[in-house]
């Protein structure tokens, strides 16, 4: 390729891969000027630092990570109110519920705060403060120092840092890479351990579409949950305690009620999960071939067997709920996320750009020659990986995570191994004690031996099925040729045996110290075997990681330097992030067109009252029919429900506050749309949608529907 060819080609695919102003998943912190112009273009009317300041009161305040970055939440009022997704605060609704009281069927609402229900374990973070340490760990690297020394170095040095934050300050502090360690930041937090369910809506409102629009545009979901903080008097972090009290935030968002338009300016805060938005075609590539299908496989079974039996027996609905909503979501995003690799032409796109660097390398292959091997390396690990990938996701959707009790069993045994009955009457050995006795009454709450028995079995049957030839001798082991391949049989054996099956006689055993009884369980025989064969899978993987890692900081340095004008952002590691965008229709394909907004009367619209997605509440048909939507309806009548923006977010995201142009709050972040799937790994310009339950339904639910009028009064309207 002569230069002149080069260059037209680089700048024509410089103007697809540069990011878009609503591309990007930011760090406020390392937002360029010219990024911060950009989004006033787009409307944004407030300054930038009244939106991240570490030195007063900000935006960023009234944003929350709900537990360590699972979801997104943000505080509404300046009691610790806090707003987030009805499928965030799935289950713990779902912990809280009976047959006699059914909370996801029938809805949830606390009249006064002694009726909030507390969530063991579940946590709300706060970011105080964020420092780049690049050049501190940079200053230590040089060429000559080996993988295992770098991650030393990085390790030691972290905790070095983060000792010093935890005891100067009250906080807590993590260190964290960013570009594939070529930047290094110090993120300074407060966690707060005592956070109560407040209100949330009857699943026919807040999963309303359930699997059938999930990941689906246009959607009619009231998606939304609420909980409060709580804190020690003196407004610190504290275990659940009656003498808690609100916590005070040093910010709350104030709502709007003036609604959505086209092309109404949009910010969306949050904590995203993860995205590989740098990954080269290679792993994109695995990912397409060797991990999605066997996901959707086995979780296609897997939830077949639940859907069965959770609709035979109420109990077991409940149960149950919250596992299939998980497992469920990510089964449909890996169908997605193929699909869309196919049709938007991902993989194309990365050889485009690994043609660029190759190219750039040979311009001064001098220079440049530690690049030399940065794409050659990458293809070899991948191509070297590809069967063991399989295998080990095939291992972990299956015998290890597939049914439930396997992998409850693995995490006892971590505690088991520390009990030595010689110091029973010791602190720590009772300290263990009351840890297991804490799992176990969380696990065997949604816990059925006889669905997950039928689970283990079509899980067993589809390891020894699909597993590759050279792990198949080890099956011997797994399934003992006595059974003659009959899995039914074999799991009945297991479960009918095992002292785990039944949480009584477990704990009987626990109690009395008979480890050794414990230690002599068929089953938890069986998970060693299976967590040997599979630590051998990861511990081949993790010898092509070093190298996959070493080669991907080098890839991305390049970028860095081939394309130096280019404002980039980090892949998502659930740390603080913004993106700026706006509301918009899109047109997915060829005639047609779909508009940014829905209303109730979609809802109406699809009501099926013989499909549990599509189910209706009473109240809510009546307050439709008499128009009955107070001071929510948009000022031309209708009830509104949700809209789109062009924002860019992934999983974290969900339950982040869509704030307009002055900061105050319009709406929910709560899905992606389905002609997107590809998000985590390309961001599609004319495609991707953030889908928002907008914030006059949320009220509407909470104060027409609910009546839950002491909620509405908390909270500041502008």
């Amino acid at each position: 390729m002569n230069y002149r060819v080069f260059f037209i080609f680089l700048t024509l695919f410089f103007s697809t891969f540069i990011a878009k102003a609503d591309e990007g998943m930011w760090l406020p912190y390392l937002m360029s000027n010219s990024q911060i112009e950009a989004m006033q273009k787009l409307g944004l009317s407030i300054p930038f630092d009244s939106i991240y300041n570490p030195d007063k009161p900000s935006l960023k305040d009234a944003v929350v990570a709900l537990d360590d970055g699972s979801c997104t939440a943000e505080f509404v009022s300046p009691e610790g109110l806090l707003l987030t997704n009805h499928h965030c605060g799935y289950e713990n609704i779902q912990y809280h519920s009976t047959v006699e009281h059914d909370y996801l069927r029938d809805g949830f609402w606390a009249k006064t705060k002694a009726e909030e229900l507390p969530n063991p374990g579940k946590t709300a973070t706060i970011l105080i403060d964020a420092k780049d340490l690049t050049d501190r760990f940079l200053a230590l690297f040089n060429d000559t120092i080996s993988e295992e020394q770098r991650t030393f170095i990085v390790d030691s040095l972290s905790a070095v840092i983060q000792d010093s934050v935890k005891k100067a300050t009250k906080y807590d502090a993590s260190v964290e890479s960013f570009f594939e360690g070529n930047k290094y930041f110090l993120f300074i937090t407060q966690t707060f351990k005592d956070v109560r369910l407040v209100g949330a809506p009857p699943s026919a409102i807040g999963k309303f579409g359930g699997d059938t629009d999930n990941w689906m545009w246009p959607r009619h979901t009231g998606d939304f949950s609420i909980f409060r903080v709580y804190c020690a008097p003196d407004g610190s972090p504290a275990e659940y305690s009656k003498e808690n009290v609100p916590f005070k935030p040093k910010k709350y968002l104030k709502i709007s009620l003036a609604g959505v338009s086209d092309k109404d300016f949009a910010m969306i805060m949050g904590y995203p999960g993860h995205t590989d938005r740098y990954m080269t075609s290679y792993g994109i590539k695995q990912i397409e071939d060797y991990k999605n299908p066997v996901i959707t496989e086995v979780r296609g079974i897997k939830q077949d067997i639940w859907k069965k039996e959770m609709q035979r027996d109420p109990k077991i609905q409940i149960q149950y709920a919250a596992k299939y909503s998980e497992s469920s979501n990510y089964w449909k995003y890996s169908i997605g996320q193929n699909e869309g690799l196919k049709h938007q032409n991902v993989i194309e796109n990365r050889e485009k750009l690994e043609t660029i660097f190759s190219d750039w390398v040979s311009k001064d292959s001098i220079k440049r020659k530690s690049y030399k091997k940065t794409l050659p390396m990458l293809q070899a690990s991948y191509m070297l990986t590809n069967s063991i990938t399989r295998s080990s996701t095939i291992a972990e959707e299956t015998v290890l995570a597939g049914a439930d009790l396997p992998l409850f069993i693995l995490n006892m045994y971590f505690y088991f191994y520390n009990l030595d009955e010689k110091n029973k009457d010791t602190d720590s050995y009772k300290e263990t004690i009351k840890n297991i006795e804490e799992k176990a009454d969380e696990f065997y709450k949604d816990f059925d031996a006889g669905v997950d028995e039928k689970v283990f079995a079509a899980m067993l049957k589809y390891y020894i099925d699909n597993i590759n030839e050279k792990r198949r001798a080890m099956n011997s082991e797994i399934l003992p040729k006595k059974f003659n391949g009959d899995y039914e049989e074999y799991s009945s054996k297991l479960y009918s045996g095992t002292i785990f099956r039944d949480k009584d006689a477990f704990m009987k055993a626990l109690l009395k110290g008979d480890i050794k009884k414990i230690n002599k369980d068929k089953f938890l025989d069986f998970t060693t075997k299976v967590l040997t064969s599979y630590f051998e899978l990861t511990s081949l993987l993790g010898q092509f990681d070093v190298a996959i890692d070493k080669s991907m900081r080098n890839y991305e340095k390049a970028l860095f330097q081939i394309f130096p004008n280019k404002d980039f952002y980090p892949d998502a590691n659930s740390t603080f992030r913004l993106t700026y965008g706006s509301v918009g229709n899109y047109d997915p394909s060829d005639a047609v067109v779909y508009d940014y907004k829905t209303t109730l009367k979609g809802v109406m619209e699809k009501e099926d009252p013989g499909n549990p997605d599509f189910e209706v509440p009473e109240r809510l048909k009546e307050l439709y029919k008499e128009k009955d939507f107070g001071r929510y309806a948009d000022p031309k009548g209708y009830m509104p429900i949700c809209f789109i923006t062009n924002n860019d977010i992934t999983g974290g995201n969900s339950g982040s506050p869509v704030m307009n142009k002055d900061g105050n709050l319009i709406g929910l972040a709560f899905d992606s749309n389905w002609e997107a799937m590809t998000g985590d790994l390309a961001y599609e310009p004319k495609l991707q949608k953030t889908i928002c339950v907008d914030i006059r339904y949320v009220l509407f639910v909470i104060d027409k529907y609910a009546g839950a009028e002491n909620l509405i009064r908390e909270m500041t309207f502008e």
